[in-house]
């Protein structure tokens, strides 16, 4: 437990130091005055799991401290133990109007101080859990099947920047492929996992899709409902065969189960959206809002079938084993 500990009486913190031992999980970052308390925390590259404050301090007071940590993002929840010897009500309400935590009273007690130290720790805990609760719940309210969604991936952009490069091609005709990649099962999957664990199935998807095109100057956008589509400025003809057996190899190995709380990567599917070669930037356009426009379900299968599909993976696992 990181305690950061700003008092300028030497007799408090040896007994801080005598109490709240190493050897017992706690770890001191002392300072004497305010001013160095908050230099020592900006600098920290770590959170502190507590602060304990002395309201007498020379220069800046303990409750003006208090009140700078409340209005940082650092610190804006930490639990903070005010250290006093005074019982003055109106002390301790502009403490509390400050943010305070809590009060230790001077003398200090071993047992009171390793009691209340205690408690700020598992307020603390209880604060950060309630945040990630609160985290993932907002992630999975974002999170929606159909809607495309922002994977952070090198080589993988949104589809408006996609189209946008489209139509700054040459006025001309020119040699492209477009073709989509279908992942089958994807609707099963996202209605199973949580929706951080089906963000980092298409990220891991999208990286290996990334990777198995490499040789080729493609575009990539994922465009929700388990697709992505791209588009190849090569003049030879695709083996698209080839380059879904490969895509798959690879993504069978990148996959991990303990990051996607999926057993087995999906089957994919690499297609070509048309069989023409030669596109202007206006054309190319057209065919890729008329592929967006197109039933999102997988080779038109049904939620139902996309849904068997998914368990037939559990059902593959489960031989294997």
């Amino acid at each position: 437990m990181r305690i950061l500990v700003v008092d300028d009486d030497p007799v408090i913190l040896d007994l801080l130091a005598d109490t709240l031992k190493e050897d017992k999980g706690y770890h001191l970052h002392m300072y004497a005055s305010a001013e160095s308390g908050l230099e020592a925390l900006h600098k920290s590259k770590e959170p502190f799991d507590c602060i304990l404050l002395d309201i007498m301090l020379p220069g800046m007071d303990g409750i003006q401290m208090c009140e700078l940590l409340r209005q940082t993002t650092q610190c804006s929840a930490t639990p903070i133990l005010m250290i006093t010897g005074s019982n003055e009500v109106g002390l301790m309400a502009r403490a509390f109007e400050a943010g305070a935590t809590d009060f230790i009273n001077k003398p200090l007690k071993p047992e009171e101080l390793t009691g209340r130290v205690v408690m700020a720790g598992l307020l603390n805990k209880s604060l950060a859990q309630a945040q990630h609760t609160m985290s993932t719940l907002s992630e999975q309210l974002k999170l929606k099947f159909e809607e495309p969604v922002d994977l952070k991936v090198d080589g993988v952009s949104n589809i408006l920047a996609h189209e946008n490069e489209l139509l700054r091609c040459n006025a001309g005709c020119f040699a492209m492929t477009m073709f989509t990649v279908n992942i089958s099962g994807m609707r099963g999957i996202y209605r199973t996992v949580r929706a951080p664990a089906f963000r980092k199935c298409l990220q891991t998807i999208a990286t290996a899709a990334v990777a198995t095109m490499a040789d080729y100057n493609f575009r990539l956008s994922y465009v929700g409902s388990g697709k992505f589509f791209g588009s190849i400025m090569e003049r030879k003809r695709l083996d698209h065969d080839a380059l879904t057996k490969s895509f798959e190899e690879r993504l069978k190995a990148d996959w991990d189960f303990a990051q996607t709380g999926v057993p087995v990567p999906p089957t994919c599917h690499i297609r070509a959206v048309s069989s023409q070669r030669m596109w202007s930037n206006l054309s190319a356009s057209d065919k890729l809002r008329e592929c967006l426009s197109n039933d999102g379900n997988i080779h038109n299968l049904t939620q139902d079938e996309e849904n068997d599909l998914f368990a037939r993976l559990d059902n593959r696992l489960t031989q294997e084993i």
